[in-house]
């Protein structure tokens, strides 16, 4: 799990093996997204609410919220 708090991704980098579900919980007062070019794109996390991804391939997704494009994470899929 990844949680969203403080403009910031909690833990920034995570590992995960292909077939694995990842959530992103928005613990924050605004929305936000989590958003991987050519990955996945969560569009509006609102707050108090959680987004789910489940990693099919093995990839580095680098990714960002789009309307808070300097919160950046990464989530690698071994």
């Amino acid at each position: 799990m990844v949680v969203i708090r403080g403009f910031d991704f909690v833990p920034k980098q995570l590992t995960v093996r292909a077939g694995d579900t990842v959530v992103w919980r928005n613990q924050d007062i605004v929305p936000h997204t989590t958003t991987a070019k050519g990955g996945f794109d969560s569009k509006e996390i609102q707050p108090k609410n959680s987004w789910s991804y489940r990693a099919t391939r093995k990839w580095r997704f680098p990714y960002i919220c789009i309307y808070h494009p300097t919160m950046k994470g990464e989530l690698t899929v071994d």
